[in-house]
């Protein structure tokens, strides 16, 4: 089983799902640590007895929809080699599963290094930001989620318009409500303002989608980055999307400040600024999944991070408080 390989679908002797999945040519097949899905797995190839990477896509557990194998595979295919993430290995769909094998990246989690190792912060960021820098580059023809393997786009969800019209679909849910009517105020006029700032840059690129810190992999000694994983949610999305999301979790560094300037230095022309002038702009880029997955607090870490980033928005009157 080549490189990129398609099995075609068969029967169960392909793929079993089940708490530990059998795969027809993989050997000690094991969970994979950290990650939430239940679905990730590590494994040998029989073929060549390197280490792999197994993406089980089980009956009824495609939340992205029966086309989220494809598009995944996709999307590795359109990234391999300027992008560092997994090499895809092959996809096998059967009637009921599909299993994405991809090569088993070297390196160390980017959050844990940048808490143990802060001397190596700007080289982390200068990395990173070269990494989302290419990602930049691969443009598509407007935003939207991708529909099948073709990578076709269908259009943002309803309200998706602008930030303003996101904001007034999900403001009235609970923990939008739970603001006061001050900061709710203040956060669509925040909306409004973001929605000039993303005009700067009105291009479309590949957005991985889940840019945190903890789906990057790097060189613990060097502070290269070695890879960016989980591509689940990619689409097509504003060029400061990704870098919005990585901000949520270190707003104010080092880290993010080399990021920014080395991104900086690829953006065309005309979208080039200051680090302060880009930060916001990455801001107001991730305010669409601050809006939406903040106001489903309570369903994940995820929410309690948003929530609280929105909070903090609201009370500094500012995209970008200061830390």
């Amino acid at each position: 089983m080549g490189h990129d390989a398609d099995i075609p679908p068969g029967s169960a002797h392909n793929v079993r799902v089940g708490s530990t999945p059998q795969v027809a040519g993989y050997r000690d097949v094991r969970p994979a640590t950290g990650g939430n899905s239940g679905e990730v797995f590590l494994a040998c190839s029989e073929e060549t007895g390197e280490e792999v990477v197994l993406r089980v896509f089980g009956a009824g557990h495609r939340a992205r929809g029966p086309e989220a194998p494809g598009v995944q595979a996709a999307v590795l295919r359109l990234i391999d080699p300027a992008i560092p993430a997994p090499r895809l290995v092959e996809l096998r769909e059967c009637e009921d599963s599909a299993v994405l094998v991809t090569t088993c990246l070297p390196g160390s989690i980017l959050d844990d290094v940048l808490t143990e190792r802060p001397d190596l912060s700007e080289n982390l960021g200068t990395s990173l930001g070269a990494a989302l820098a290419r990602l930049g580059n691969i443009g598509m023809r407007g935003p939207g989620d991708f529909l099948d393997a073709t990578l076709k786009r269908r259009v943002w969800q309803e309200g998706a318009e602008s930030l303003v019209t996101w904001w007034d679909r999900w403001c009235h849910r609970g923990p939008i409500l739970q603001l006061p009517q001050a900061q709710r105020a203040t956060l669509r006029e925040l909306c409004a303002y973001a929605d000039e700032l993303l005009a700067s840059s009105p291009r479309a690129c590949l957005v991985h989608g889940d840019l945190s810190l903890r789906n990057i992999l790097c060189d613990p000694e060097s502070g290269e980055i070695t890879g960016l994983f989980d591509w689940e949610f990619a689409h097509s999305g504003h060029p400061l999307e990704d870098v919005g999301h990585a901000l949520r979790e270190r707003p104010d560094s080092a880290f993010t400040d080399a990021m920014l300037t080395a991104l900086n230095q690829a953006l065309p022309a005309a979208e080039q600024a200051d680090v302060a002038t880009l930060r916001e702009r990455a801001r107001a880029a991730d305010l669409f999944w601050l809006i939406e997955i903040g106001s489903r607090l309570g369903e994940g870490s995820a929410t309690t991070t948003c929530h609280r980033v929105l909070r903090e928005i609201a009370a500094a009157r500012a995209l970008v408080p200061p830390h």
